[in-house]
C-alpha cells in the first residue's frame, strides 16, 4: 500500500512541474513566456526613451536663436554653439570667448570659433547672433565683404 501512495505523489509532482513549449519556442512552466515578455517590455522602454530624446532634441532646436540645422550631424558642434549662445545671452561678451572683430566689416561683426571648422557671427553693436557658418563659408563671406 505505501508504494501506491508514493507513486501518486510522484505523478502529481511531475504533472505540476512539467514544462511546456510556448509558440515562440521557449520553454517554461508558466502561463506565458516570461523571456519574451521581458524582452518586449525592454523594447518598449527603449522606444519611449528614443522618442523622448528626439522630442528633447526638437525642442532644443526650436529654442535656438540661430539656425543650427547645418550641423545636426555634429552633436558636439551644436552643444558648443548652444553654450556660446547661452553665455552671450547671460552677458558674457563674444570677445571674451575668443571672438574677433571682422576688419572687412569695419568691426561691426564679431566671429566666435565653434570647434575647428565653424564660426558663429554676432552683430557687434547689439550682440545679436547672426549666423553659424562653416569655416569655408565664413572665409568666402569675409573675402566678399573685403
Amino acid at each position: 500500500m505505501p508504494l501506491s501512495w508514493c507513486n501518486e505523489i510522484i505523478q502529481i509532482r511531475t504533472i505540476d512541474t512539467m514544462k511546456r513549449t510556448f509558440s515562440c519556442g521557449h520553454t517554461g512552466k508558466g502561463q506565458y513566456c516570461h523571456a519574451c515578455t521581458a524582452a518586449e517590455k525592454s523594447r518598449q522602454t527603449e522606444k519611449l526613451a528614443r522618442e523622448k530624446a528626439r522630442e528633447t532634441k526638437q525642442r532644443a532646436a526650436e529654442d535656438d536663436r540661430v539656425d543650427l540645422s547645418m550641423v545636426t550631424h555634429l552633436r558636439t558642434v551644436q552643444q558648443q554653439a548652444r553654450e556660446i549662445l547661452r553665455k552671450v545671452s547671460a552677458g558674457e561678451h563674444p570677445l571674451a570667448l575668443n571672438g574677433k572683430r571682422l576688419r572687412s566689416c569695419a568691426g561691426h561683426v564679431i566671429s566666435v570659433p565653434v570647434g575647428r571648422s565653424y564660426r558663429l557671427l554676432f552683430d557687434a553693436p547689439t550682440l545679436q547672433p547672426l549666423q553659424l557658418l562653416s569655416h569655408e563659408a565664413y572665409n568666402h563671406i569675409a573675402d566678399r565683404l573685403a
